[in-house]
């Protein structure tokens, strides 16, 4: 298999992660109406760990932790678990859109600029016009013209905005661990150790309570449970290992405008020229940030 062809199933695979990504902030909002961000996230975590299992038995993976990878396993479950609560509490108090477009945004140009700094990287001119395009598409998407800085402050948006760092530093961790272990293993132990950081934090809950929910719950919840964080988020990591962290952040430009062709079919929004124009230039930053590294 040629090396084009090799990236070019990479970048396949991730522009599915993104889309199912995308859908993801519905998903979220709408099972956001049902518990707190504590519980989701637990039971969360627990079905992603469990379709992590037959995974590893289809590859023949064996769930090993090396003395290396401990750390970077570590430092991952921890902001794994607190994106997730960014995720849930800002979805629950702000607007999942708008949200939306603000973590996917800032991710990548923080992501770049930790790589940077961290390991030095050699800075390409198409990348920095890249990533300045990319942030000019989130605002357009965003329509910042509208929205004031205490506007996304009173909205509960601020947790994007920290979302968006803490995945950056999830991003980096990933790349780092790709030397010492498996993709999938990586993934599960992330998902089951971020179980017990989260279980002295669901003990004031019914913990059994989700099951009694409806099944407009409990699709919206297996989508951001199985569908986004595990197999979307694992095809997430292993392109991360394989490209580098600032390739893959600059994929997550695609989220916004993918978030909101969902919320057109299922919600019912209507298409605005900032969707397009704003969307096309997210597209575009993908492009240049690639073709610069």
């Amino acid at each position: 298999m040629s090396k084009n062809s090799s990236h070019l199933k990479l970048y396949l695979s991730m522009v599915f992660a993104i889309l199912v990504w995308g859908l993801s902030w519905t998903n979220a909002k709408i099972a956001g109406r049902y518990a707190d961000p504590q519980l989701l996230m637990f039971w969360r975590f627990i079905f992603a760990s469990v379709t992590m299992v037959p995974l590893m038995l289809l590859f023949g993976i064996k769930p090993k932790l090396t003395r290396k990878s401990i750390p970077m396993v570590l430092l991952g479950a921890v902001f794994m678990v607190l994106y997730n609560f960014m995720y849930f509490k800002g979805t629950q108090v702000g607007q999942a859109g708008l949200g939306g477009v603000i973590t996917t945004t800032l991710n990548p140009m923080i992501t770049y600029i930790f790589v940077v700094i961290l390991f030095r990287k050699k800075v390409h001119q198409k990348e920095i016009f890249g990533v300045s395009l990319g942030v000019l598409g989130g605002l357009i998407l965003l329509k910042i013209w509208d929205v004031s800085a205490q506007t996304l402050l009173d909205s509960g948006n601020i947790y994007f905005v920290a979302g968006a760092g803490i995945w950056a530093i999830v991003t980096i961790t990933t790349q780092k661990a790709g030397t010492e272990m498996n993709v999938i293993n990586f993934s599960f132990w992330i998902f089951f150790i971020s179980i017990i950081f989260m279980t002295p934090f669901v003990l004031k809950y019914e913990i059994l309570s989700i099951f009694t929910y409806d099944w407009i719950f409990w699709v919206n919840f297996l989508a951001i449970s199985v569908g986004s964080l595990a197999i979307a988020t694992t095809i997430f990591f292993r392109t991360t290992m394989k490209l580098g962290s600032e390739k893959s952040a600059s994929f997550v430009y695609i989220v916004p405008a993918s978030a909101m062709l969902f919320a057109m079919i299922i919600l019912g929004e209507t298409l605005e020229w900032t969707t397009i124009v704003g969307g096309g230039f997210a597209i575009a930053a993908v492009y240049l940030i690639n073709r610069g590294s």
